[in-house]
C-alpha cells in the first residue's frame, strides 16, 4: 500500500507535494458488519478504513484543506506579535535570539530581531516556526490539524495549504479534478488574512466564487466542506442553514465540519459522510421541490376549472348521502388531483433521470459505516410516528367524527388507561338522519386496551394482541392492542366527544349555539344524542320530584348510560343539573392504513379456529 505524503510544513518550501498525486488502492471491503459497529466504540484504524472505502466508492483521491494557521510566519512581525500576546514567550525564544532582549519596551527590538533571524538557517528556521506555532493563542488549532492526518486514509493524498498557496494554485488544483480522480476541498471559514488581491477572506467566498464559476463540478469532480472553529460540534446542520443566509450559498455545494470533531474519529467519520452525500441528497430534493411546487400550480388549475354543478355534487350532495364530513371529501378530491400531478412532474425523463442517478450514488455509498446519531433517529422516530398516528388537535380541534382507531383515555389519575376504538367504518358512519345503520348493535364497536411497552422492547405477534410501532416518546416508544380484552363500546358515550374541542365525553344540560360540527348529519347526530340523553335526565328528575335527592341521586349512578358494559367502566360517569361527565377524552387517532390492518387483526382475532380437546393425550 503506497504511504501518504505528509503535508509540507511550507507550501514555498516543498511546492512538488501537490503535484504528485498517489494512486488510490483498492479499499479493504468491510463487509455488512462494519455499519453495525457503534461510532463510539471504534477505533481510528477502523474509521479510516471506512473513510478509504468511502472515498475509493467516490473516487476521491485527493484532500486539499485551506487554513490561515497552515503556516506560522517567521517574520519580525510575527515575533513582535507573539511577544505582545504572551510576554512569557521570551523565554522559549531566547535560544534564537542570543543578546537579544525579548521584550517591547526594548526601543531596538525589530532591528535586533531582524538581523538574528538572517542568521537562522532553513533547520533553525524550522525549529522557529515549531516553538511560535506553541505559543500562539490558536496553538490548539494548530494540533488539530496535525490530528487531520492521522484521521484520513493513507491511500488518500493530503495537503495543508496557507490562504496565498490557494490562490496561486487554485486553476492548477481544480484542472487536476476529474469524475476518476476527485478531491475533497475543505475551507476553515475565518481565513483571517488582510490581503485584498486574493479576493477572498472567508473559506464561503471560496466556496461561492467556485459555485458560480464551475457549478456542475460538484459532486461530479469534487466536493467542499467547511472544516471550521466557528461551527459546534453536533450543531453543523443549523449552521449550515444559517450560512446559506448569510453567506449566499446553495446548500447543495457545501457542508460544515465542526473541528472539535478532529478529536473524535467517528464523529469526524460522520461529519465527512454527510457532506459527501450532501450534494446528491440536495439535488434529489431540489428535483423534488421543484416537481412538487409545478404539481401544485397544475394541481390548483385544475381544481379552480371543475365544474360547479360537479363540484357541489362531489363535496355536498355524495357527503350527505353517506354521512362524511365535506371536509373530508373535500381533502380527499384534492390528494387525488395533487398525486397525479406530483408524479406526471417528477417522472419527466430529465427529471427522473437527474433524481435516479443521485439516489444510486447514495445508495452505492450509503451501507458504509454510517450510523444514525441519537438526534437523528429522534428525528426519524418522530416524523414516523406523524405517518402513523394522528394528533388530537388536527382531531378534536375541528370536530372530527368518531373513526376507526380513534384513541381515548380512560379515568383518571393513577388509574388513567389507554383504550382504543375498533369498528368496521360504515357501521361508525352517521348518515343524514344523524343516525347509524345499526345504532344499537352491540357488535358494531369495541374498545380494546391499548398498554406501553418498556422502550426498545417489541410486542410478541402471537394473533391476541396488535403491535403499534412508534406509539409514544416521540416515535421511540412501542405499544401493543390487547385484542382479546376488547370490550363492547357505547357510541353514545363517545360521540360526546365529537362535541367538544377537548375531546371530552360530556353533555351540558342546555347546547352551545357556537358549536359547529362538520356535517348536516353530525348537526341531526346532536339533537339524537340529546334526546337520548334527556330521557335518562327525565327519569332521574322525575325520581328527585317524588322522592327526593337521595334517591335521585342512587337513580342516576344506575341509569346513566356508560361508556361500556363492562365493569371497570361502571365508575366513569356523572350526572348533575341535566348534564353529563365522564372520565373519557379521545387523545388521538392511529391513522390507515394501520388502523384498517387493526380492524383485520381484530377480524382474525374473532375468527381464529378453536380446535377440539385431544382427550386420548395421557
Amino acid at each position: 500500500m503506497a504511504s501518504r505524503p505528509k503535508p509540507p510544513k511550507s507550501d514555498a518550501a516543498q511546492p512538488a507535494a501537490i503535484t504528485e498525486p498517489v494512486e488510490q488502492a483498492a479499499a479493504p471491503d468491510l463487509g455488512v458488519n462494519a455499519a453495525a459497529v457503534e461510532p463510539d466504540e471504534t477505533s481510528p484504524d477502523e474509521n479510516s478504513a471506512r473513510l478509504a472505502q468511502l472515498f475509493h466508492r467516490l473516487n476521491i483521491v485527493k484532500i486539499v484543506f485551506v487554513d490561515d494557521k497552515a503556516e506560522v510566519q517567521t517574520d519580525v512581525g510575527a515575533i513582535v506579535k507573539v511577544l505582545a500576546g504572551k510576554p512569557t514567550a521570551s523565554d522559549a525564544l531566547a535560544r534564537f535570539f542570543p543578546g537579544v532582549e525579548l521584550a517591547l519596551d526594548n526601543e531596538a527590538l525589530q532591528e535586533q530581531v531582524g538581523a538574528r533571524l538572517g542568521e537562522l538557517d532553513t533547520e533553525g528556521l524550522t525549529a522557529l516556526r515549531d516553538v511560535l506555532a506553541a505559543q500562539t493563542e490558536d496553538s490548539a488549532e494548530r494540533e488539530a490539524l496535525g490530528r487531520l492526518q492521522t484521521l484520513l486514509p493513507e491511500t488518500t493524498m493530503a495537503h495543508l495549504l496557507t490562504p496565498h498557496a490557494w490562490h496561486d494554485r487554485r486553476a492548477e488544483l481544480i484542472a487536476e479534478c476529474s469524475e476518476d480522480r476527485r478531491t475533497l476541498f475543505l475551507f476553515d471559514q475565518e481565513l483571517e488574512v488582510d490581503d485584498a488581491n486574493l479576493g477572498f477572506a472567508k473559506g464561503s467566498d471560496i466556496i461561492r466564487d467556485m459555485a458560480e464559476k464551475e457549478k456542475a463540478g460538484f459532486g461530479t469532480r469534487w466536493f467542499c466542506g467547511m472544516l471550521t472553529h466557528t461551527v459546534d460540534k453536533g450543531d453543523e446542520v443549523a449552521s449550515w442553514r444559517r450560512l446559506e443566509k448569510e453567506e449566499k450559498i446553495d446548500l447543495r455545494f457545501f457542508m460544515p465540519i465542526a473541528k472539535a470533531n478532529l478529536d473524535d474519529a467517528p464523529a469526524f467519520y460522520a461529519a465527512v459522510y454527510r457532506t459527501l452525500i450532501n450534494t446528491y441528497c440536495e439535488t434529489m430534493k431540489g428535483l423534488a421541490s421543484s416537481a412538487f411546487g409545478a404539481a401544485l400550480k397544475d394541481a390548483l388549475e385544475r381544481f379552480s376549472d371543475l365544474d360547479p354543478i360537479d363540484f357541489e355534487h362531489m363535496i355536498v350532495k355524495s357527503s350527505e348521502v353517506e354521512g362524511v364530513s365535506e371536509l373530508d371529501t373535500l381533502i380527499r378530491l384534492y390528494g387525488i388531483i395533487q398525486k397525479d400531478q406530483v408524479k406526471a412532474h417528477i417522472l419527466q425523463h430529465a427529471a427522473v433521470g437527474d433524481f435516479s442517478l443521485a439516489a444510486r450514488t447514495v445508495k452505492e455509498i450509503a451501507d458504509i459505516g454510517r450510523e444514525l446519531s441519537a438526534t437523528a433517529q429522534e428525528r426519524l422516530h418522530k416524523l414516523r410516528w406523524e405517518e402513523l398516528y394522528e394528533s388530537e388537535q388536527l382531531i378534536n380541534g375541528y370536530n372530527d367524527p368518531l373513526r376507526n382507531g380513534d384513541i381515548f383515555e380512560v379515568g383518571e389519575g393513577e388509574g388513567l388507561k389507554l383504550w382504543v376504538l375498533i369498528a368496521q367504518p360504515c357501521d361508525l358512519m352517521v348518515r343524514s338522519n344523524g343516525e347509524r345503520v345499526r345504532e344499537d348493535n352491540f357488535k358494531v364497536a369495541v374498545l380494546a386496551p391499548l398498554r406501553r411497552r418498556p422502550l426498545g422492547e417489541t410486542a410478541p405477534k402471537d394473533g391476541l394482541s396488535f403491535s403499534l410501532d412508534h406509539y409514544d416518546h416521540d416515535g421511540a416508544q412501542s405499544a401493543v392492542v390487547q385484542l382479546a380484552d376488547a370490550t363492547p363500546a357505547n357510541l353514545h358515550v363517545l360521540d360526546l366527544a365529537v362535541l367538544n374541542k377537548d375531546g371530552r365525553c360530556q353533555l351540558g344540560a342546555a347546547s352551545d349555539p357556537a358549536l359547529s360540527l362538520p356535517s348536516k348529519a353530525w348537526e341531526n347526530r346532536d339533537g339524537k344524542l340529546r334526546s337520548h340523553f334527556s330521557k335518562v335526565t327525565k327519569q332521574i328528575e322525575d325520581a328527585r320530584t317524588a322522592h327526593k335527592d337521595a334517591v335521585a341521586t342512587l337513580l342516576a349512578a344506575a341509569v346513566i348510560p356508560r361508556g361500556s358494559p363492562k365493569k371497570a367502566f361502571a365508575k366513569y360517569g356523572s350526572y348533575d343539573s341535566g348534564g353529563f361527565a365522564y372520565p373519557i377524552r379521545r387523545c388521538g387517532r392511529i391513522r390507515d392504513p394501520l388502523a384498517a390492518s387493526l380492524l383485520t387483526a381484530y377480524s382474525r382475532f374473532l375468527a381464529r379456529d378453536a380446535y377440539e380437546h385431544d382427550y386420548s393425550r395421557a
